[in-house]
């Protein structure tokens, strides 16, 4: 959980970033900013910290260019001492540039800020945070004058919406400190994660959020890959299998391997085959197999778009299966050729 009741922005700098594969300028912000009320810095604060409130960690890989500062350097430096604040802002600002090489990336401004007393699960702690604005929106301003008014059109940035962020909390600095990102702008596939992995050269840490996720993705892959018609599953059975793999995460706070087999798999051939699959799937992504940890609610919320109560035959029928799947029975009929669903039930509403 991240507060940041008690957050204040200490520092902050700004500069421009532009695309350097298209020839487009870095501008760097001489000195740091000074503000000219309270309000500008309090909306600054909102723009900055309100996108950030699950529990989504990440971690600085380890540098693969020894011959220049990387990032986690920076960070150490800065969390050691703010006096050279805007120097290493500029560096910050050299580094993304120098990863902004493909032709679709955007240009933008970069604010580096550091916060002093962030709470993040419960530890007070600093803060850096890395923040750049790529898409500008039109707006309207409105001038009135003695007998009449008149309007005005600007672009600027949307303090709604935040493009792409990042927060490095001075915390756990001998893994790679504790990282959340934000990233609303990566729709385009080839520069999509340009940001996390170029940049900020960053990976899921590995604790609630990451050991749920790698499960629930483990378990719906059995679903889809295994536990399909050509493995002499019927539809409705994938469907309760990964109804009822999603069900078993959204009740329990801890998660247990031996409760799951005998909850949700039930049947020895069943476990048998899920334990081959995960095994393979575990090498495939490169994860160790973990038996036993807490469950995050934010992996299981991001989960409920993959249940399914869904069937769909051919063209012509949908059949919404919410439940009770021992009452949908599945057949075919020899003389028309043709697959049938059976359903029963009490009252028709």
């Amino acid at each position: 959980m991240i507060d940041f009741t008690r957050a204040e922005l200490t520092h902050i700098t700004v500069h421009y970033v532009g695309n350097k594969n298209n020839g487009e300028e870095l501008s760097l912000g001489s000195k740091s900013l000074t503000f000219k009320d309270d309000f500008i810095k309090e909306t600054l604060l909102r723009y900055f910290l309100a996108p950030f409130k699950t529990d989504i960690y990440y971690q600085f890989k380890k540098a693969v260019d020894v011959s220049i500062q990387s990032l986690p350097e920076l960070c150490e430096d800065l969390f050691k001492s703010r006096q050279n604040f805007d120097g290493i802002s500029n560096q910050v600002a050299e580094l993304l540039y120098n990863q902004s090489l493909h032709p679709k990336i955007k240009g933008g401004e970069l604010f580096v800020c550091y916060f002093k007393d962030a709470m993040v699960d419960g530890e007070l702690c600093d803060a850096i945070g890395f923040f750049k604005s790529e898409n500008k929106e039109q707006f309207l301003k409105v001038y009135q004058h003695v007998e009449a008014f008149d309007v005005d059109c600007e672009n600027g940035i949307a303090i709604n919406k935040l493009d792409k962020g990042c927060l490095v909390f001075n915390t756990d600095a001998k893994n790679g400190y504790k990282l959340s990102i934000i990233d609303t702008n990566n729709k385009i596939a080839e520069c999509a994660l340009y940001w996390e992995e170029d940049f900020l050269n960053a990976k899921l840490k590995h604790n609630a959020y990451y050991h749920t996720k790698n499960f629930i993705d483990a378990s719906r892959g059995f679903c889809e890959e295994i536990l399909t018609e050509a493995n002499n599953v019927a539809k409705p059975d994938q469907m309760m299998m990964l109804n009822r793999s999603t069900g078993f995460f959204k009740e329990k706070d801890k998660f247990n391997l031996n409760e799951f087999e005998k909850e949700v798999l039930v049947q020895p051939e069943v476990i048998s085959a899920f334990k081959d699959y995960r095994n393979d799937y575990n090498k495939r992504m490169d994860l160790t197999a973990i038996d036993e940890f807490d469950v995050s609610e934010t992996a299981v919320n991001k989960n409920k778009k993959y249940m399914k109560s869904v069937v769909k035959l051919d063209k012509n029928f949908h059949i919404y299966i919410h439940s009770r799947h021992e009452y949908v029975e599945r057949g075919y009929d020899e003389e028309r050729g043709l697959k049938f669903y059976k359903l029963f039930y009490t009252n028709e509403a």
